[in-house]
């Protein structure tokens, strides 16, 4: 049953529809239009590691890197629960060049313009690389800049 060239036509067309609702998911993945993508991709900023080219590029270079990591690294500062029966918190632990130099408040001395480098560590990423030093909250480790 031969349906004749016009037949063919239609059915060529609506495989044409096809393709193109096929395609349509595919092309909805694509970079946004205006987008000034280079196929160049966008570094992403490490949440473990503030470095000092950050804290100069957000201005907070002139003060102490309690405040600098307060406005960018905000959760590096917040309390970590300690126990549950009776809730009590701890705050990281604070180490400068491999030397444990003390809790949170100790990040107010130094002045943040001083510094290469910080990186932030888990509770349980702090245990293998600090031991019992590492306490139960994590550790800020800071690189000074050499001189």
């Amino acid at each position: 049953m031969n349906r004749g060239p016009i037949a063919n036509c239609e059915d060529a067309v609506k495989v044409k529809h096809l393709y193109l609702i096929a395609a349509l998911p595919i092309l909805a993945c694509g970079p946004a239009s205006g987008s000034s993508n280079s196929g160049i991709p966008t570094p992403r900023r490490s949440t473990a590691l503030l470095a000092s080219d950050e804290i100069l590029a957000a201005n907070l270079d002139h003060g102490n890197l309690f405040d600098a990591i307060s406005r960018l690294r905000p959760n590096w500062v917040a309390r970590g629960t300690k126990s549950y029966d009776p809730p009590t918190t701890e705050l990281a632990i604070v180490f400068v060049d491999g030397r444990r130099l003390g809790e949170l408040e100790t990040l107010q001395s130094i002045d943040a313009n001083q510094i290469e480098n910080a990186r932030y560590y888990s509770a349980a990423e702090a245990g293998p690389r600090f031991g019992l030093q590492g306490g139960l909250s994590g550790v800020i480790e800071i690189t000074m800049k050499k001189k």
